[in-house]
């Protein structure tokens, strides 16, 4: 009996080296079973006995997400680097715009005042004689003044009131004030002309513009009482009725927007009224 237990401890003791021996490599064969096994239910998509797809868990897509392949990152990486060269190019462009647009408007400014100076000159019949032409010598001949339209003096105004209107309010007040001389010198040179009851329009425009808005009323009204069948009364009706809410006059207000939107329903004003009004009540 001890020699068979003799004989059997050597071949117990071979049977126990020989699985401990196989333990590394019985492990690895069934990590890799198991990896086999993953990929393959990857790959084959789950069906319901609807037969319709099973999304996969998000997290496991999260997952394969972070592991992604050299060639991935190298991508995403000339993406961004793509992208923020694409934002720096963008950058210099908007500086670009900017000192355009500065540029210009200067420009804009600097010909507007050339323009009012050449009406200046054109009035006062000044200006630069032409090369190779003499002054007359005899002391009673007078300089006769150039004429001037009316209508180039309205637009010469006009463009005025436009180049002031981007500027700050400081800028913006005494070119205000030099478009509303040029417009008085339309209602005294031109009492009668086509462009009058405009020049009374922008006047009340330029001093409700600067808060003057008694000044703007009296323009206004100017406007409905001389010029009944113009086609600046409707304006002019819907500018007194936000004139008098600005002054308190909340009434009054409502009667010349209830004005507009009866007398005139078709036009602009008539809108601009409709909402005035609505935001009254």
């Amino acid at each position: 009996m001890d020699a068979h237990r003799r004989n059997a401890r050597p071949v117990g003791a071979a049977l126990v080296a020989a699985r401990v021996g196989l333990l590394p490599i019985c492990a690895f064969a069934a990590a890799h079973l198991a990896l086999a096994a993953s990929a393959l239910a990857a790959a084959a998509p789950v069906r319901e006995s609807e037969g319709r797809e099973i999304r996969r868990n998000p997290q496991a897509l999260a997952n394969e997400d972070v592991a992604e392949s050299p060639s991935d990152v190298n991508t995403l990486y000339y993406d961004l680097q793509f992208t923020q060269d694409e934002v720096r190019r963008l950058h210099g462009l908007v500086e670009e715009l900017n000192h355009r647009i500065d540029r210009l408007e200067s420009e804009q400014r600097e010909r507007y005042i050339e323009l009012d100076q050449r009406l200046l000159e054109l009035r006062t019949g000044g200006g630069v004689v032409p090369p190779g032409e003499d002054v007359a010598s005899d002391s009673n001949a007078a300089a006769a003044p150039v004429p001037v339209t009316e209508y180039e003096a309205y637009n010469v105004a006009i463009e005025l009131v436009n180049t002031a209107r981007p500027l700050p309010a400081s800028e913006q007040r005494p070119q205000y004030q030099r478009a509303m001389g040029l417009f008085r010198e339309i209602i005294k040179d031109y009492p009668n002309g086509e462009y009058t009851a405009n020049a009374f329009y922008w006047i009340g425009q330029l001093h409700f513009a600067l808060k003057e808005y008694e000044d703007a009323r009296a323009m206004f009204t100017q406007v409905e009482a001389l010029y009944d069948d113009h086609p600046k009364v409707p304006d002019a009706l819907y500018k007194l009725g936000e004139t008098y809410n600005v002054l308190g006059d909340t009434a009054r207000a409502r009667e010349y927007l209830n004005r507009v939107i009866n007398d005139f329903p078709a036009s602009t004003a008539a809108g601009l009224a409709r909402k005035y009004l609505a935001e009254l009540r």
